[in-house]
């Protein structure tokens, strides 16, 4: 009888002891997913953040008070849309809510001093909401007007919003509007939750299933916190970043544009046809490489936020290198630099994405051009080793300092003597690389030329 008292008393202490964890998992998972919550609304906020400062940089103070001078009320909306200045904007900030997938609207806000309140500017959707009233905004929109600011969860009768602002202003310094990004709570919370419950899921049912993994799911628990803090400090530098770099990256074209623009229309009379096509041929100059800043930073920003998805398949090295050599062949031989590829016969294909491939030899094959000289030579080579091809781009340039060569990937990092190029080329390459779990490496001796190496698997089906 004792014995069977004994068991009953320990099965007793097992499910009070099993009780208990359980009830420490469900405390610790709720605690866990509040936590989680807010770093990730935190997150959110610097990524709207982030896209209001980029976006804003791009549109024209002096051209959003030229559309609220020509149109100042809201009966003026159908003759608005035939604007092809309003049209213009409002496109872009269409395909940014697209590139971004932002699920409302983005728009300008411009203060009205004589009612106290805002109105409506330019917006990304069909139905333009030009001088409409914005109704109830939080006090922080009119007091940090001119600097912009994130805005907490803050609520009106259609619903809780996440939003960041910032000043649209002219070229004497002037601000106009603002550009603001929202996003609902509704949206935000539906995402947090997926990705959160995700990992707490899997350490929840451990703690059920056995509780002496208790501790190590805790521990993981708290390294994707840290993990989650680390990402939102990663946010917050990479902002301060963007608007370090960017801001001169885009204003010194945008500054072009508008000098040569504003000269052709005050001295059009007075331009022959030279200096006319002259003037428009350096402002033609100048739009392609802000066009071509712009497709780099949302090309890495797809690369590094993981909204690029790998589009495997079954790929030529041999016929992608050549095409490739063969574009560049002109830009080389202008700089009489000699760009040879050397493949050997009956190369496998290879498995990888064949877009991403492509830009990455286009990034290695176009820097080792900008940073060699007259004379200097260009290879591109493959070969096959232990199921892998092992891709190189070898030059005989000027090569790279030791010091940099740990920094080389960074954005915004431009190597070697020169000052030209966004400095984003090789942190694409990398992002692309490391998409394909791609083993690289880059080899570079000062004054005697630079190698990069990378892999892709061969394709056996």
């Amino acid at each position: 009888m004792t014995q069977p008292e004994s068991h009953r008393g320990n099965n007793r202490i097992l499910l009070l002891t099993l009780l208990t964890m359980v009830g420490i998992a469900v405390f610790m998972a709720y605690y866990s997913y509040q936590a989680q919550i807010d770093i990730f609304r935190e997150k959110e906020m610097f990524k709207l953040d982030c896209i209001a400062d980029a976006v804003s940089f791009k549109i024209n103070g002096d051209h959003h008070r030229q559309l609220l001078e020509k149109y100042p009320n809201r009966e003026d909306v159908d003759q608005l849309v035939q604007d092809s200045l309003y049209q213009m904007y409002r496109m872009m900030l269409a395909m940014t809510v697209e590139m971004k997938d932002i699920s409302t609207q983005m728009y300008t806000l411009t203060y009205d001093s004589l009612h106290q309140d805002f109105r409506f500017g330019i917006n990304s959707g069909n139905d333009p909401l030009w001088m409409e009233n914005y109704g109830e905004y939080p006090d922080l929109l009119r007091t940090n007007y001119q600097s912009g600011a994130m805005l907490d969860v803050h609520s009106d009768e259609k619903g809780s919003w996440i939003s960041a602002f910032k000043p649209i202003k002219t070229m004497d310094g002037t601000t106009v509007a603002v550009l603001q990004v929202d996003e609902t709570m509704e949206t935000f919370k539906r995402r947090a939750r997926s990705e959160v419950w995700a990992g707490l899921g899997l350490a929840v049912g451990i703690i059920l299933i056995v509780g002496t993994l208790m501790l190590f799911s805790v521990k993981n628990i708290m390294r994707r916190q840290e993990k989650l803090s680390m990402e939102r400090l990663e946010v917050e530098n990479m902002r301060k970043e963007l608007i370090a770099n960017v801001s001169h990256d885009l204003r010194t074209p945008l500054a072009s544009i508008h000098g040569y623009i504003e000269t052709v229309l005050m001295k059009k009379d007075d331009l022959d046809d030279e200096r006319m096509e002259k003037y428009l041929n350096t402002t033609l100059r100048s739009t392609e490489k802000l066009r071509n800043l712009v497709d780099e930073l949302f090309e890495l920003s797809k690369l590094e936020t993981k909204e690029r998805q790998l589009q495997e398949e079954s790929i030529s090295v041999s016929d992608l290198i050549h095409d490739i050599v063969n574009n560049f062949k002109i830009e080389a031989s202008e700089k009489n630099i000699a760009l040879n590829s050397h493949i050997p016969q009956n190369l496998p294909h290879a498995r990888a994405d064949i877009a991403l491939i492509d830009r990455v030899l286009q990034n290695l094959i176009g820097n080792s051009i900008k940073f060699t000289s007259e004379g200097d030579e260009i290879n591109v080579s493959v070969e096959e080793k232990n199921n892998e091809l092992i891709i190189s781009v070898n030059d005989t340039g000027e090569g790279i300092e030791s010091a940099e060569l740990p920094f080389i990937f960074d954005r915004f990092r431009r190597g070697g003597t020169q000052k030209q190029g966004s400095g984003l080329g090789l942190a694409i390459v990398k992002g692309a690389l490391d998409l394909h779990n791609s083993k690289y490496t880059i080899k570079s001796e000062k004054g005697k030329g630079t190698q990069f190496t990378f892999t892709l698997p061969i394709d056996r089906a």
